[in-house]
Order: C-alpha cells, then structure tokens, then sequence
C-alpha cells in the first residue's frame, strides 16, 4: 500500500510540474527595415479647407449660391476672381430649390459633383427668411471644404529671380571670331540659376514662362481639366530678392603687329572679364549687396606662326569663372558655408553642388562675439579669427566632405556655425612634406633639403665693346 501512494504522490509531483511549466517565450518580431529611399518630389498639393460663409439673396437658393460663391473667393482668393465663379464651379444648382431641399444630403451631393469637387461637406448652418430680417433678402450660412493648392515646402526658402545681364556692346571678341553678346548672356543667366538652384539654399523662380507652362494653365482655365485644379490658377510666386549683372567687359582680343622686314605679322591674345553684379530687396527695393567682379585669361606670347586660338575654349572657361565667382559672393552674402558635422579633422559642409569644388583648398575662421556700431546700435557682424585650412574630398548635391589643416585654434569649445568657410586658397590641396621627426619615427633617415655651395666670387673681365646691339632691334623678325 505503501510503494502505491508513493507512486501516486511521485506521479502527481510530475503533473504539477508540467501544468505549471511556463510556455516558451515568443521571439519578438524583428524590426522593419528602415527605408532610406528618396522622398518623392514636394511640387505642391490640392487640399481641403474648411470655411464657414454667409450669402445674400432673392431666393433661398440664390443666398447659398452667394454663399458658396463667397466660400470659394476667401479660400483661393485672386485664384479665381478673374472667371465667372458660378459658372465654373456650377453654383446655379441651388436655383429654384427650397430651404428643406438645401438641407437634404441629396443637395450636398449635387454641389460636390457640379463644382468638380471644388466644394466638399456642403452644410446649410442656417437660413434666415425675409420676415426674419426685416428687409426682402434671404441670408444663408454654410459649411464647407474648400480645395486650395498648397505649395511645396521649396517655397518656404528664399526666393530668388536671375534679372538680365547686360552689356556694354553688342558683340564679343573671342579670338579671331565675335560672339553675340546677347547670346552669351542668356547662357550665363541660365548657368547661374542652374548652380544656384543646386545649392539648395533658393527657390529660383523661372521668369521667361516658356509656352508649354502656358498651355497648362489654358488647359486648366479653358475647363478641360477637372474643376479642383483651378486652385492652381495664380499661384506664380513673386520674388524676395532679384540678382542682376552688367558685363562691362569679357573679351579675348588679338594683337597684331605687322614687320617691318617682312609681310609677316607678330600675334598675340589677351583678356578677362568684369561684372558688376546688385542683389536687391524686393519689397523695399534696398540694394542688399553689390560687389565688382573679376577674372583674367591665360595670354599667349607673341609669334608669326599664325597658330590661333580656340575661341570657345576660352569663353568657356570664362564663363566658367565668372558663375563660380558670382554663385560664391551671392552665397557668402545669404548663407555661408559652415561646418555642420566634425569628427577629428573630418567635416561635413553646409553646402554641396557648386558651392564648392573637389580637391579646392580654402581658408576657415572661427566665429567670436558680435559688434554693433556705437553709434547706431547696428550689427557689424563677428569677430573672425583665422583658424586652419579645409580640403574639399567629395562634394554631393546637398553637401560636401573634406578635412582640416593647419589647425591654430581650439575646435572644442565652438558653438553651431562656429566654423565657416572663406576664400579659396590659390594652389589646391597640394601634399606637404613630412617633417623630419616624422621620417625617423617611421624609420626613415631625415635628410635635410640640399644647400647649393656657394662658389668664391670671381672677377668678371670687362666686356669688350660691341658694333651690335645687346638686344634684338625691332626690325628684327624675332622680336
């Protein structure tokens, strides 16, 4: 009997056990992974916004057609004004209807689908009747959502319109051929909005409204798009800062000079450019900044050999400078570069496109306390203090990389944009040789630079007198 309950207690032990056995504990979902994919592109969307109005009329459904009227005017405002409102959006659905019927769900889906979906969650709030009122005219207030276009998030950035260039001729020496000077204009304006938009610092607003916009936009307005899309009538944007140049000069002109002993000509080419450039204030029309810019050619030395040059090449490479030139001073005047990122030596720049250039060195300062004028409590901006040199290692369309040189001062203690990019330093990063303590700890053996001997002065003999001159006369064909 003994062995069987002790059998029993053992078996029942076992059971218990297993009951209270906690189940496995289930893994836990593994995370999504995180999409690092671009964005689509912000070009703005339509929206709905809800408005309340009140309308007048003869009838009951005259005052909601007011009504309505007015619900689309204060939404989109000038967007619509210069059409017939009631006509476009078919508001006349309300004629001829009575209070009860404006108030039915029925109506509410008649005005959705006659507006084009212009107006949405129709709501009569209230209707006044002429006895009401004291006078002889309905007064109607409605509810409703309105569609709107709302723009992309690109047009909360400075914006910014490229004005004309201007020159002071009409053509343009360009080796042995003349450019039109109203050519070379148009490609500068286009290359200056092309790397200012590239900055991303801008909302560069396109002025010459080429006809395909147009059509668009008679499409919309002639009613063969949907109704909604009228939103996106007169919403040109108007500019906060416009940018203008004048060419006084950009040339690459030939000299000749005929010989005297010969039919032969001595040629040779020069040149450069100059621009004068403004950025004005829209609003107020005060000149935020103008500055005087320049740049020259490479020359070529005289010779009879009548070799030319490439023309193009050289306006190319013109105009290349000169867009660098103007895209850095707008931008140092608006937003300059700063460090955003620092790690050692390593940083990353506020800019990226054509603000900077590959393998390029430039001068970075440190930022101090403000000035202010004394006397007009003014800002005169910060104290600079050179700090080191940057090397630009990659440059992407929104930022740049590169490292620090030639550190001078303390990086640890700087506030955000603490540290800003200056001029370009002429030479690009060239690599600079070790120092001598270097090469012996890497087991090297310093060899100090070569000191030319110097040779014992010598008297010279006289020069004995000559019949021929020391340099080559004029006449002569290889001067």
């Amino acid at each position: 009997m003994r062995p069987l309950l002790c059998m029993t207690a053992v078996a029942s032990a076992v059971l218990l056990a297993a009951c209270n056995k906690a189940e496995p504990e289930k893994a836990a979902p593994a995370p999504a992974p995180m999409s690092v994919a671009a964005p689509a592109p912000d070009v703005g969307k339509l929206a709905n916004v809800q408005t309340t109005a009140q309308g007048y009329g003869a009838s009951a459904g005259e005052a909601v057609a007011e009504a309505m009227k007015l619900a689309i005017l204060q939404v989109n405002g000038a967007a619509v004004q210069s059409a017939s409102v009631s006509v476009k959006f078919g508001l006349d659905v309300s004629l001829g209807q009575d209070a009860a019927s404006l108030r039915g769900s029925a109506f509410a889906d008649a005005v959705t689908q006659r507006s084009g979906g212009v107006i949405q969650n129709f709501k009569l709030v209230e209707m006044k009747e002429p006895g009401v009122l004291g006078g002889k005219q309905y007064k109607a207030t409605i509810e409703a959502r309105i569609a709107k276009f709302q723009p992309s998030a690109e047009m909360q950035k400075v914006k910014l319109v490229i004005g004309q260039i201007r020159f002071d001729s009409a053509s343009l020496p360009m080796g042995d051929r003349s450019v039109p000077s109203a050519e070379v204009g148009a490609t500068l304006r286009q290359r200056i909005s092309d790397a200012l938009v590239q900055t991303g610092r801008f909302a560069v607003l396109d002025r010459e409204f080429s006809p395909d916009i147009q059509g668009e936009l008679d499409m919309i307005s002639s009613g063969q798009a949907p109704s909604a899309e009228l939103a996106k009538l007169s919403q040109a944007a108007s500019a906060d800062l416009v940018w203008s140049g004048r060419v006084s000069n950009l040339a690459y002109n030939r000299h000749a000079r005929q010989l005297k002993t010969s039919d032969r000509e001595l040629v040779s080419y020069s040149g450069g450019w100059a621009l004068t450039e403004k950025l004005v204030n829209v609003a107020t029309r005060q000149v935020m900044a103008s500055d005087s810019l320049r740049g020259n050619a490479p020359s070529t030395e005289a010779t009879t050999l009548g070799r030319g040059v490439d023309g193009g090449k050289v306006l190319e490479d013109m105009s290349t400078d000169l867009v660098n030139q103007v895209v850095t001073s707008v931008l140092r005047r608006t937003f300059p570069v700063t460090v955003v990122s620092r790690d050692g030596t390593n940083v990353v720049l506020s800019q990226g496109g054509q603000a900077l250039k590959e393998g390029a060195r430039y001068a970075m300062v440190t930022m101090g306390a403000e000035m202010k004028d004394p006397q007009t409590g003014q800002s005169l901006g910060r104290v600079e203090s050179p700090c080191c040199e940057l090397v630009i290692e990659r440059v992407t369309p929104n930022l740049s990389y590169g490292r620090l040189e030639n550190v001078r001062s303390n990086l640890e203690q700087l506030p955000q944009g603490g540290l800003q990019l200056r001029a370009e330093l002429k030479g690009g990063a060239v690599a600079k040789a070790q120092p001598a303590e270097a090469v012996a700890a890497a087991g090297g053996t310093a060899v100090p630079p070569a000191v030319p001997a110097q040779r014992p002065a010598q008297a010279r003999p006289a020069a004995a007198p000559s019949a021929t001159p020391a340099t080559p006369s004029k006449s002569d064909d290889k001067w």
